[in-house]
This record gives C-alpha cells, sequence and structure tokens, in this order.
C-alpha cells in the first residue's frame, strides 16, 4: 500500500498528462473494459450538495440486496472521499501476489475509495490533475473487482477534467443524474447532461432527491427547494424521470452512522423508493443493452 500511494510523488509538476489529453483518439471499446465488469454506470450531478454520494451508496446497496446483482462501488470523488464513513469501511485494502488492491467489502459491496487509501481520516488530498487522474486509473483497474454485474462509480461534482476523464477512460454504460427540485441545481444538471452527452455516455434517468419534507405532525409535504423541477427537466430533455427521495432525517442519520437507510429500514418509504430507482436502473440498462445488438455493424 504505501508503494501504492509512493507512485504518486514522482508525478510532481505535469510530466504525466491526463487521461483527458488523448488527442481525441477513439479507443477499441474493448481497451476501456475493466476485467469481469459488465456494465459500469456514474451517479452524477453538475454541483455538490445535492445528495449524490447518498444515492451512490443507497443504490448500490439497493443493487445488491433487492436486486440480487454482484455490485461494486467506486468514491471517484478523490478530494472529499465520503464512501468510508457512509459504508462504514475500516482499514485499508490489501494487494494481491499480481499487484492489485482488493476492495474492501461490507453490505455485499466491494468498494474502492481513496479515503481508504490515506492514514488520517481528515488528511487533505493535496493533489494537482495529474495525481489525480493516476489515482483514479488505479482505483478502477488497479483493482481486483471480481466479478461484478455493476460497478456503481459516485463520480466528482461538476464537469471538469476528471469527470470527462472518467467518461473517456471508463466504458460508461450510463450516468444517472441527481438534482434537486431548485432551479439553481437543475441548471447544473443539465449541464452534467450536456457533458455526458458530448463524450456518447447514455442517461440511465434524472433522479430528484430532497424532493420533499413530510410533516411529521399533519403529513403534509412540503416542498422547500421546490416542486416537480426533476420531473419537468427530464421531460423537457425527453430523458426518463427516474423518481423521488423526500428530505428525511433518517437518511442523514443513517449515512453518518454508516448504515444505508435501504439497509437499517429496508421497509420504509424512503427504501422502497431506492429500491425502485434501483430496478428503473436495471430495465434501464437491458433496454440500452438491446438496443446496442440492433444496431447495424458496419465493416469498412
Amino acid at each position: 500500500m504505501k508503494g501504492f500511494l509512493r507512485s504518486f510523488a514522482n508525478l510532481g509538476g505535469g510530466g504525466v498528462r491526463g487521461f483527458a489529453a488523448q488527442g481525441g483518439r477513439v479507443e477499441n471499446p474493448q481497451s476501456l473494459k475493466i476485467k469481469g465488469v459488465q456494465d459500469i454506470i456514474a451517479v452524477a450531478s453538475g454541483k455538490g450538495g445535492v445528495g449524490k454520494s447518498t444515492t451512490a451508496v443507497n443504490l448500490a446497496v439497493a443493487l445488491t440486496n433487492r436486486c440480487q446483482l454482484k455490485v461494486g462501488l467506486l468514491d471517484a470523488d478523490v478530494y472529499g472521499p465520503s464512501i468510508p464513513t457512509m459504508m462504514k469501511l475500516y482499514g485499508k485494502p490489501e494487494v494481491t501476489e499480481g499487484k492489485k488492491m482488493v476492495p474492501i467489502e461490507n453490505y455485499g459491496v466491494k468498494c474502492m475509495s481513496m479515503g481508504s487509501l490515506v492514514g488520517e481520516e481528515y488528511a487533505p488530498i493535496v493533489w494537482r490533475g495529474p495525481m489525480v487522474m493516476k489515482a483514479l486509473e488505479q482505483m478502477s483497474r488497479g483493482v481486483d473487482w471480481g466479478k461484478l454485474d455493476i460497478l456503481v462509480v459516485d463520480m466528482p461534482p461538476g464537469t471538469g477534467d476528471a469527470q470527462i476523464s472518467i467518461s473517456q477512460r471508463l466504458q460508461l454504460s450510463g450516468a444517472l443524474i441527481v438534482s434537486t427540485p431548485q432551479d439553481i441545481a437543475l441548471m447544473d444538471a443539465r449541464r452534467g447532461v450536456n457533458m455526458f452527452s458530448k463524450v456518447a455516455v447514455p442517461i440511465l434517468g434524472v433522479l430528484e432527491n430532497m424532493s420533499f419534507f413530510k410533516c411529521p405532525h399533519c403529513g403534509e409535504p412540503w416542498h422547500i427547494f421546490g416542486n416537480g423541477g426533476a420531473r419537468r427537466t427530464a421531460d423537457e430533455m425527453g430523458l426518463p424521470f427516474l423518481g423521488e427521495i423526500p428530505l428525511e432525517m433518517e437518511i442523514r442519520s443513517c449515512s453518518d452512522d454508516g448504515v444505508p437507510v435501504v439497509i437499517s429500514n429496508p421497509n420504509s418509504a424512503v427504501s422502497k423508493a431506492y429500491t425502485d430507482v434501483a430496478q428503473k436502473v436495471v430495465n434501464r440498462l437491458e433496454e440500452l443493452s438491446k438496443q446496442q445488438l440492433l444496431r447495424p455493424e458496419i465493416n469498412l
């Protein structure tokens, strides 16, 4: 593990080019696959603070425990890794004889995060672009994932170099866009959709997080961040709408405790909402796979 971290120390001041600097070259799609992984999906947002990581965690756990799939979770938010806390991961990954890291598993999900590699819980990641790109390459292809049906990638927020690089260097089967109903968040969600479109990544759908808060006294829903914004945006852009996740204290407390709400309270309304989203994602992947098979093959 020390050797893994030490390998970044030699990157220094720009001697290595980032993944995005490929000169527009289109690589063989098979070369972009991760061995043993059938589908890779990105959970993304145009900005931070909309619940992207919480969505990624509960989606991965629901895919594993409700859809009975083999699932991995890659925390690609190098600067702000939160998956170790949310998934209650302890220790550092072991390394195989083949020099590949073994993901840490909990709740049936195989996880990899920069937060599990650095020693201190609050240690800042003060790295420039090339070092981040190298870290992402190591945490995706330098990992012994085994056989996975789906690898869920918790993307860093925004639409910068890291996001574009991940989209180019991993053969993403699709991207799930997370947003609150607020207009400001939806503006950035649209930017995220357009970014994935430019790198030819299909959109699995739009999920509205923090959709409403249900009053514990009268049961009336309060639309704190607006009403139905993500659904309208999905309709306007011709995208599937995956559902609404309410704003609940249980989601927050479970995330802080490292026990996803899908595990801690599987029969709750919010857990059923996450499970419904997971099933829609599976259905959408099957739909995209069939579309891919129906495309004509052109040989020159």
